[in-house]
C-alpha cells in the first residue's frame, strides 16, 4: 500500500512539474507543427472575451542563413517557416512551436507577427519540435532562440538599439538577427542549438540598422543599413539573396508534417466541411489532379493502409 500511495505522489509532482513548465513538451506522434487557429483569431478570440480589442506590436524575425534552420519538418506549401511562442500575456499558444509566423520578405528569409503589446518574451523557431526521447531525429533538425525580451527598448537593453526602437518601450517594427553561433546543451526538451542575438530596427526589404528613421543620426536607407548581403562589392545596395529554395512537397501529405497519414484525410475532411486546419497543403492533398474533393481522402486513406502504392497523379507528373 504504502508503495502505490508514494507511485501516486510521484505521479502527481510530475504532472505539476510539467504544467509549471515555459515550454509544453510535444511528443513525436503528437507533434504540434502550429496551434489549428491562427494567431490573428486568436487575438481576435481573446478580445472577443475581455471585451475590448487587444493592442498589438510588428515584430520581424529573419530567419538566419543556416542550413540548421530550414528543416523539412518545417515546411508547408513549398516554403519554409518561422515560428513564435510566448507564455504569458494575452492569446498564449496552445502549445510549443506556437504560431507560424507570416512571410514579410521570403527571398530575404524576414518574418512577422502582431505580437499582443502584454507579451514580455518570445522564443522564435523553425516551426516544429519533438521530444529528444520520442523521435531524435526530428529533435536535432529542431532550431531555436533563448526567451527574447519584445519590451523595454531603451537605451542600455539592446546595444544595437542606442536610441531604443521606434516607440522605445517596445520592439514594435524591429527585426531579431540570430547570432550564428549557438549555446550547447544536453536538455531533452531544448534542442542543442538555442541562439541568441539582437533588436534592430526594421528598414523593410530584409534590411535593417541601429537608428529609427526619425532619428537625427538617420542618413539614408542605404548607408544606415546594417546587413552586409545588401551590399555588393562597390558598397552599392543591392537586396539580399535567396535564403533556401523551396523544397518539394510530398502529394498525400495535407497537413505538411512530412508524412502520409490518416491525420492527412482528417485534414482534407475539415477543409471540406469549411473548417479550419492549419498548416494545409491543397496542391499535396489533391492526388488525382482533378481538384480536392472526397476522393483525395480516399485515395489517401487507401495508400495509408496499403492498398495502393501511389496516387493517380503521379502518373500524370512521371509522363509530364
Amino acid at each position: 500500500m504504502k508503495t502505490v500511495l508514494t507511485k501516486v505522489l510521484a505521479l502527481i509532482l510530475v504532472i505539476f512539474m510539467m504544467n509549471s513548465c515555459a515550454i509544453t513538451v510535444v511528443s513525436a506522434q503528437d507533434m504540434n507543427y502550429q496551434p489549428q487557429c491562427s494567431v490573428e483569431e486568436a487575438i481576435a478570440q481573446a478580445g472577443s472575451t475581455a471585451g475590448k480589442p487587444i493592442a498589438t506590436n510588428r515584430i520581424y524575425f529573419q530567419m538566419p542563413r543556416l542550413d540548421s534552420w530550414y528543416s523539412k519538418y518545417g515546411v508547408c506549401q513549398d516554403r519554409y517557416y518561422a515560428g513564435i511562442y510566448w507564455w504569458s500575456g494575452s492569446a498564449i499558444p496552445q502549445s510549443y512551436p506556437g504560431y507560424r509566423a507570416s512571410v514579410d520578405q521570403y527571398d530575404q528569409g524576414v518574418y512577422y507577427v502582431d505580437v499582443p503589446a502584454d507579451v514580455i518574451n518570445v522564443i522564435w523557431n523553425n516551426g516544429f519540435f519533438a521530444e529528444k526521447s520520442e523521435n531524435a531525429d526530428v529533435f536535432d533538425q529542431h532550431c531555436q532562440t533563448k526567451e527574447v525580451n519584445i519590451e523595454e527598448a531603451y537605451a542600455g537593453d539592446y546595444d544595437t538599439l542606442p536610441e531604443g526602437s521606434p516607440n522605445q518601450n517596445n520592439m514594435d517594427g524591429c527585426i531579431f538577427i540570430v547570432d550564428p553561433d549557438p549555446e550547447t546543451t544536453t536538455s531533452q526538451y531544448i534542442p542543442n542549438r538555442p541562439y541568441s542575438g539582437n533588436w534592430y530596427v526594421y528598414y523593410g526589404d530584409g534590411c535593417y540598422g541601429s537608428y529609427a528613421t526619425t532619428s537625427g543620426n538617420f542618413i539614408s536607407y542605404d548607408t544606415n543599413c546594417l546587413n552586409p548581403d545588401h551590399f555588393d562589392d562597390n558598397g552599392n545596395h543591392i537586396g539580399g539573396d535567396h535564403i533556401k529554395a523551396p523544397v518539394a512537397f510530398v502529394y498525400g501529405d495535407a497537413d505538411c508534417d512530412s508524412e502520409v497519414t490518416i491525420t492527412d484525410v482528417t485534414a482534407i475532411q475539415r477543409i471540406l466541411v469549411k473548417m479550419s486546419f492549419e498548416p494545409f497543403n491543397e496542391k499535396a492533398a489533391d492526388v488525382n489532379g482533378d481538384g480536392l474533393d472526397v476522393t483525395d481522402a480516399t485515395l489517401i486513406q487507401r495508400f495509408e493502409t496499403g492498398l495502393i502504392d501511389h496516387f493517380p497523379i503521379e502518373n500524370e507528373t512521371a509522363n509530364e
